[in-house]
């Protein structure tokens, strides 16, 4: 293949557009293999890293001879047919497209196997596509570096020579080995360090819980009745305390409610009311002088910010009706809610200081809902085609990361979160019963 596509064979110019054609070949079926393979596989998880890090240990003790697997590849070269019966600018498309897609030839090494499971499995589609299309970017490159200024036959012949002795060598099968090695490794650490985290269910007693809120000490939370009705609950110094309501958030050493008609606001420690708020709405979080709310309102959506010290209140969000505006969460100066439409979900964050909005997560594939956050941080839940996961962003790097993760058909699923002091809260559910775990 690489004969063809060479100066002294066409000319340069038809060697340039054969290269960026053969490039464009192979990033196109590399992009659409990490799409596939990330839509395919279950996403994140610390389940998920502990089977890559199988993998690729595995594929590192192959490399050193010391277990024999088979690598999922076609052992043969592209079709020597094609350069005859098209023009090489057509020819180097096809050979580009069917060597991006990288299992359809021959793997010297396993290097890639690894890679478009593990980034697929880990990140996701989009990442699995823009890790791989960079695979197939690498082809268009070495295919660059191995024939520029070729100006023979013989010369093209003792390159390909020079590079299949190269592929052979043991001393790229240690390196290989060791770079696999080192990333099973990795993952392995992060994958127990992830179930060390996100498995602690928290023992609340017998009744279905949900919707935690935490402070330094105290865990409030709903738990849930025979008759489906909900009553907040305060845990504080090891003891158990109903409040009068229910949805409650805690900020300090004070608690907030939805008793039905108005929001309390309790200090937990004594259980004395501090205020109560004639505010019709749902879902009140607490920071400071601030309570944020969400309310239906004239056919809208509103999330609702309410100065405590001053009694003003002022619509931050709104949307129609068919359109989901999530519970809000508040940590001064930021405010966190989720909105799905039809097309898109995203996670916003609404600055008090600055009264402004922006969307550091959305998505058109998937679902986001149920945030919570803490300084920086927001956790949320991100649904997917193959299950459900605990995320955590951190809003000064961009970066997300999945603490825990439930699969597609287990009966089991994520509903609402919380975060205090670098700790994650959030409810696991199935048919017939729901707990709070901390992770």
């Amino acid at each position: 293949m690489v004969e063809t596509i060479v100066p002294v064979v066409h000319g340069t110019r038809t060697w340039l557009l054969s290269l960026a054609l053969f490039t464009a070949g192979a990033v196109a079926t590399a992009g659409l293999l990490g799409l596939a393979l990330g839509a395919a596989l279950p996403a994140g998880g610390a389940t998920v890293a502990a089977a890559v890090a199988v993998f690729a240990l595995l594929e590192a003790a192959a490399e050193l001879g010391l277990v024999r697997l088979p690598l999922p590849q076609m052992r043969r070269q592209v079709p020597e047919r094609w350069r005859e019966r098209y023009p090489q600018p057509l020819t180097a498309l096809l050979y580009g497209a069917g060597l991006g897609f990288g299992f359809a030839t021959y793997l010297p090494v396993a290097t890639l196997p690894v890679a478009a499971v593990g980034v697929a499995a880990l990140a996701g589609p989009a990442s699995g596509a823009a890790v791989l299309a960079a695979f197939g970017l690498g082809r268009g490159v070495a295919l660059a570096v191995a024939t520029a200024r070729v100006r023979s036959h013989e010369q093209a012949t003792a390159r390909i020579e020079w590079m299949a002795r190269l592929a052979g060598r043991r001393r790229l099968r240690l390196a290989n080995a060791a770079a696999l090695g080192l990333l099973g490794s990795v993952l392995a650490m992060g994958a127990a360090s992830g179930v060390a985290q996100a498995s602690g269910k928290i023992d609340l007693g017998p009744q279905p819980v949900a919707d935690p809120s935490a402070g330094t000490g105290v865990l409030a939370f709903d738990r849930i009745n025979s008759d489906g009705s909900l009553t907040g609950v305060v845990r504080y110094n090891g003891t158990f305390t109903d409040l009068p309501g229910m949805t409650p958030d805690v900020s300090g050493t004070s608690v907030v409610v939805d008793t039905g008609p108005a929001f309390e606001i309790l200090d937990y420690t004594t259980m004395t009311v501090l205020q109560t708020l004639p505010l019709k709405g749902r879902d009140p979080a607490l920071s400071g002088k601030w309570l944020v709310y969400r309310r239906v309102k004239n056919a809208r959506r509103q999330i609702i910010l309410f100065n405590l010290h001053t009694g003003t209140a002022s619509v931050i969000a709104h949307s129609r009706l068919r359109t989901d505006l999530g519970p809000p969460d508040i940590s001064y100066p930021r405010v966190v809610y989720h909105r799905t439409t039809a097309s898109s979900s995203s996670i916003t964050v609404y600055r008090i200081d600055r009264k402004s909005s922006r969307s550091p997560r959305t998505t058109r594939i998937d679902s986001y809902f149920n945030p919570s956050i803490d300084g920086t941080s927001v956790v949320y839940i991100r649904q997917t085609l193959q299950g459900m996961q605990v995320e955590v962003l951190n809003l000064t790097t961009s970066r997300s990361r999945a603490i825990y993760s439930v699969n597609k058909g287990s009966g089991r699923f994520l509903w609402t979160t919380a975060i205090f002091a670098g700790r994650r809260y959030f409810t696991v559910y199935n048919s017939t019963t729901s707990s709070i775990h901390r992770g």
